[in-house]
């Protein structure tokens, strides 16, 4: 079984979908989040195949608005919620369908994108491991980006805060 992306992979496939659909500075954060000030938002995507897993990414909201004010060119419009969810899962597509180009040959299909919004939750992908974790900042504001994988048997679970 394949070990799945490395982190700096991670942060590759991330800079070049960024910098591509978003056009915001994003920088590495080697100091983590810290507590989200606010309630946070996640977009996933699921990949099924040869390769098994997950891709999660994280962020607050108002950096998920920025993201919906770029991809959708609404200026200085606020967004909806809706534009927000569309936007990130489809930034959430874009990352995963890229991490599903390197773990796969071919024989990878990748889930339509799942958009949550909370506070102070952990999600939880019974069998799975988290195999890279990249942290980003965009003015001040956190993006986590992770990829999960299968494990055999339900040997562990992978947990994503």
């Amino acid at each position: 079984m394949s070990s799945g992306p490395t982190t700096s992979t991670v942060n590759e496939v991330v800079d070049l979908v960024w910098g591509t659909a978003i056009s915001l500075p994003l920088a590495p954060s080697a100091e983590g989040p810290g507590p989200w000030a606010e309630s946070a938002m996640e977009a996933q995507v699921q990949i099924t195949g040869a390769w098994q897993g997950a891709v999660v990414v994280h962020a607050s909201p108002t950096l998920v608005g920025w993201i919906a004010q770029r991809m959708f060119q609404l200026g200085d419009t606020p967004p909806g919620l809706d534009d927000m969810r569309d936007a990130f899962g489809e930034l959430a597509n874009m990352i995963g369908g890229n991490i599903k180009g390197i773990v796969s040959d071919g024989g990878a299909f990748l889930s339509m994108p799942s958009v949550v919004q909370g506070h102070h939750y952990e999600v939880t992908i019974p069998g799975t491991a988290l195999v890279a974790r990249c942290e980003f900042l965009c003015d001040g504001q956190p993006l986590v980006v992770s990829v999960l994988q299968a494990l055999p048997a339900q040997a562990g679970s992978g947990r994503v805060h």
